[in-house]
Formats: C-alpha cells, structure tokens, sequence
C-alpha cells in the first residue's frame, strides 16, 4: 500500500485580517509516497514541476528530515510523486502547503503522529505564516495567532464554517511577487489611525460571515496596512482591485482583495462568476499583462491522508 496526502491551496490577509486569517482553497498538492532504502527522490508534475528540485534539497524532504531530526527518529527515504496545482510564488499558500506535506511525509514514514500544537510548531521553523499554515491543515476559514510558551512557538486557531453560496475567482497573471520580498516593501511602523481601521475590519468580517451580512463584504476587505505598498510591484493590480470600490456596478461581486503577498487577485462573489473573472482578466490586459482565471470553492477538509493501492 501507497499514502496518498493531499493538501489545499490557501488565500490569506482577506483585505484587512492581514497575517490573521486564511481560507483554504480546491487546488491542492498531492504527494503519494512510496518507500525507499535511503535517499529521496522526487518526481513532479503540474505547477512549478520544471522548477523544484528532484532529491533531498526538495523543500518536503528537507522538512520531513529536520523534524525527524529534531524528533530524534530516523528516515532513510522515499520516492515522492508530487502533483501540484497550485501556482508558485502567486499568493496561493505554495510553500505552506509543501510545509504541512512535508511533516506529513515524516508521520507516514516514522508512524509517529503529531499533535496539532507540534505540527505546527514545526511548520513555523519554516514560515511565519499562520494564516496559510492552518487552512492547509484544517480546511475551511481559520482565523490563526502565533503563540510562544517557554520558547515554543505555535499556533492557536479557530476553524468558521464558510457561506455556502460565496464562490471564489482567481485571477492569477503572469508575474509572480514572492513573499519575501513583498514583505520587504512594507512599513516597520504604521499610523495609530491605519492600525485601528484594519481592526476595526478585521472584526467586521468575522461578525459578518457569522451574521450572514454579506453587503458588508467589500467594507471588510478595505485595508491600509499591506495591499497599497504591494500594488506598484504588480502592473494592473490597482486597477483590479479598483473593484473592491465598484461592486455595485456587478452584479453578485462581493468584494476583491490581493490573495496573501500577490500576485493573485481573489473575488468573492454569489453569482456571475465568469462575467467577474472577464472584467478582472481584462483589466491585466490593459496595463499589458496576461492573466488567467479560476472559479474555485472553499476547501473545507484540509488535509487528507490515506492509503491507496498501487496501480498495476
């Protein structure tokens, strides 16, 4: 027998919940792993696959590996098929989702399970981001707060029930705007007044989506602490998110706002879904840029492990 782990792509920030709250989406990276004297070797499809590494300096084995060695256990190797649909460096929670696969290899091939507190615990040795970590692992919307008790650092995260009837557009164009570096443009201090309106929205949209005020949507997105230092790194995202600003002109548009660092633009939306993904397309093309679309759903399982049989 085979394991099979699959994984969600993540959208994080929604507007103004910035580094506090992510949504799990149906792009997934599924690595089935097979075991192997020593050695990993890595063989990739999909997004990315002409890009990453093909043995150990693979990011998934170099998780699995390091929490084995801080686990004290032993890993010899595996033969990793790696599926990916989830674009790199667009905002869609990549690296994330490769972190938890990777802590997820090393249970499959030690049996030893982690708790939630653990997992990630190991996951931020790799990445400061909660907001994608935690909808990787748990589906659904999650609001995520790093926390640190005797040097130990984890998460500790509530798991919302999303609204059924709001879908997601992505609009994903062709430039990339890796995390890092767009976490480099941002300011080391921000104004009183620019802290409290995201707050201030950050609550809005929690109280929204358990209240079903869905006309408050394109308010809960608005934000001054990330997405306008971000904008003049991406040719056509300004006029993108223009939109957030203009959802009465379309029909079912609920509102618009940069998926994690960018580049990808994330719709919330009830209805008209492609006539949406049309205008937000068609605003890259203006300023110059290729994009293509996506209508997705909320993944609400998360990570899944099982079993499967090998084929033949």
């Amino acid at each position: 027998m085979l394991t099979e782990i699959t994984i969600p792509a993540s959208t994080s920030n929604l507007g103004a919940s910035f580094d506090a709250c992510g949504l799990a989406l149906s792009l997934y990276l599924r690595v089935t792993v097979e075991d192997r004297a020593s050695g990993f070797e890595v063989v990739a499809s999909g997004e990315g696959a002409d890009r990453v590494p093909r043995e150990d300096s693979n990011l998934i084995p170099r998780v699995a590996r390091s929490v084995a060695e801080l686990r004290g256990k032993k890993i010899h190797g595996a033969r990793l098929l790696v599926s990916s649909q989830i674009p790199l460096a667009r905002g869609l929670g990549s690296s994330s989702a490769a972190i938890v696969a990777g802590i997820s290899v090393y249970e499959t091939l030690t049996g030893d399970r982690l708790s939630e507190d653990e997992l990630f615990g190991y996951a931020l040795r790799f990445e400061d981001h909660g907001d994608n970590l935690a909808p990787s692992l748990l589906g659904g919307l999650v609001v995520a707060c790093v926390t640190e008790r005797l040097g130990q650092r984890s998460l500790v995260t509530v798991k919302r029930a999303w609204p059924e009837d709001v879908k997601i557009v992505l609009c994903i164009p062709e430039f990339e705007m890796g995390t890092s570096k767009m976490r480099g443009v941002l300011p080391k201090e921000v104004m009183l007044a620019d802290a409290v309106f995201n707050l201030q929205r950050a609550a809005l949209l929690q109280a929204l989506i358990a209240e079903r005020r869905l006309d408050l949507f394109s308010e809960a997105l608005r934000d001054r602490l990330h997405q306008r230092h971000r904008i003049p790194h991406g040719p056509g995202l300004g006029e993108v998110l223009r939109l957030n600003d203009q959802t009465e002109d379309h029909p079912g548009l609920l509102g618009v706002a940069m998926s994690g660092a960018g580049s990808t633009v994330i719709a919330f939306a009830t209805e008209n879904f492609s006539r949406i993904a049309t205008e937000m397309s068609d605003r890259f093309a203006t300023a110059g840029v290729q994009s293509h679309t996506l209508e997705v759903d909320v993944d609400n399982r998360g990570r899944v492990v099982r079993s499967v049989t090998p084929e033949g």
